[in-house]
């Protein structure tokens, strides 16, 4: 009920207006009274509505002037606002498209120190190879020198 309250608030300079408006309407035609009489009255009450109704329409019109400047001031900052959005939003794409660059060098470095990682270990494992010959060459050698020395 809370929320009729202002509505009614504002209604309520307008209510007499539309009475007024209502009245020839409602005018009673009294029999004794002269259509003349009748018709002057009910002109000079149209009259009144008219005045009423035109002070009406000019309250509502500064009203709606009001509305409209104020939607036009929140259009200007909702438009500032979405220029901002925009310019921000391009700046994180920009940042975005750099960091993806960024991750595919990264990729290619760890590719190419992985190729780099593998060749160490091929020759890692020739060499130890070539030092378990080596090694057991030097062991024949010492055992046939061994020998020799016994004989």
């Amino acid at each position: 009920m809370a929320v009729w309250i202002p509505v009614l608030k504002a209604a309520l300079p307008y209510v007499s207006n539309l009475v007024a408006a209502a009245l020839p309407v409602f005018t009673g035609r009294k029999e004794q009274e002269a259509s003349a009489e009748l018709v002057a009255r009910q002109i000079a009450e149209l009259q009144t509505a008219v005045t009423g109704n035109a002070e009406s329409v000019k309250g509502l019109a500064a009203q709606l002037e009001k509305t409209i400047t104020a939607l036009e001031a929140g259009e200007s900052d909702l438009t500032r606002r979405f220029a901002a959005l925009q310019e921000g939003l391009g700046r994180c794409e920009s940042a975005s498209s750099l960091l993806q660059a960024q991750a595919s060098r990264q990729e290619s470095s760890a590719a190419v120190m992985q190729i780099r990682i593998d060749a160490l270990d091929q020759q890692l494992a020739s060499a130890r190879r070539l030092s378990i010959v080596f090694g057991l060459i030097a062991a024949l050698a010492l055992i046939v020198a061994g020998f020799a020395l016994l004989r």
